[in-house]
């Protein structure tokens, strides 16, 4: 009997060791005393940097990934455009001819048909804008200075010019910046032009750049300028810059406007001119036709001189004197 009892007390001392020894081993997994419980990891969101959503913006025919910050003009119009509408700092060079106000205060680069590449390679532009196309051989060598062109299409008409304003402004300000400012720009634009027109009984006038055929006529973008500022041109019926021969009769302007490199003497003298209305009644002037025909704000305001020229009572310019007096006046 005592040995049963002493065999049935073994038993049960080895099964309370036996139990403490699991239940510490459970312990020191969960609670030990260097150890802490864990909880699984919380996933952190990668932080991206915020999308600009100006850029890109696809216009003039390329993607362009970012705000151009130097961009160089080869054409002077397209300069001029981008100077009026107050992006002038953009620009880090110019081509030869422009004449705006501040364009002798950036380097030239030439133009299309005669670049000068070391002075493109010195200011370094991202972009060069042209309405001329760069030969291929060039064109290789801006590449590989990583200098991207692009060839834009002049405007020929009034809507051609809007429309370009608002693609300068998507070129240089983005998708969503860029939409409003243009839209601000073509409307100061419109304002400036409606505010500029005569408003009385019109007067003919005919706008030549070359003796003895060679005027503005009715299908250029200068011919809508010449219309909105309240002149009828006399060459208005007639394309391709040329005053038919056979209608020569019919012509007769009150008054001419002649391109800088032609006098008053050339007419007085020329068979076709000398007994013209305009010639001997004295109102021959000489003016820069080309930069008329740009249609930018400073042909807004050589405009406004020629409508104080034409109309006596137009007091928003300063009339033009003659190109010299006429032999006919005594």
């Amino acid at each position: 009997m005592k040995k049963i009892l002493s065999i049935i007390l073994a038993f049960a001392l080895a099964f309370s060791f036996a139990g403490c020894n699991a239940l510490d081993k459970i312990f020191d997994m969960s609670f030990g005393e260097d150890e802490q419980p864990t909880q699984p990891p919380i996933d952190t969101p990668e932080i991206l940097e915020p999308i600009d959503p100006n850029w890109p913006v696809s216009v003039f025919g390329t993607e362009i990934e970012k705000s151009p910050e130097k961009v160089a003009a080869a054409s002077p119009a397209l300069a001029e455009y981008i100077s009026d509408m107050g992006l002038f700092e953009r620009l880090c060079a110019v081509p030869d001819y422009c004449g705006f106000e501040g364009a002798f205060t950036l380097p030239s680069i030439g133009s299309a048909a005669l670049p000068d590449m070391e002075a493109i390679k010195a200011a370094a532009p991202e972009y060069i804008l042209t309405f001329s196309q760069f030969e291929e051989s060039l064109l290789i060598e801006l590449q590989q200075m990583n200098i991207t062109v692009i060839v834009i299409e002049a405007p020929q008409s009034l809507d051609d010019l809007r429309e370009l304003y608002r693609s300068i402004a998507l070129f240089f300000n983005g998708a969503v910046d860029g939409i409003p400012f243009g839209e601000n720009y073509v409307a100061e634009y419109d304002s400036a032009i409606a505010a500029m027109a005569y408003s009385g009984e019109m007067k003919s006038a005919a706008f030549i750049r070359a003796l003895d055929y060679m005027m503005i006529t009715g299908d250029t973008m200068l011919q809508e300028f010449i219309s909105a500022a309240g002149i009828r041109n006399a060459a208005e019926s007639f394309t391709g810059y040329t005053f038919p021969e056979e209608s020569w009769k019919e012509f007769d302007p009150e008054v001419l406007f002649l391109n800088p490199d032609l006098h008053l003497i050339d007419l007085e003298t020329s068979d076709l001119y000398k007994k013209k209305t305009a010639v001997k009644g004295d109102k021959v002037f000489n003016v820069d036709i080309d930069a008329l025909g740009i249609c930018s704000r400073r042909s807004i305001h050589l405009m406004k001189d020629i409508l104080a020229t034409v109309y006596e009572d137009y007091s928003s310019g300063t009339p033009f004197k003659p190109a010299y007096p006429s032999m006919y006046q005594k």
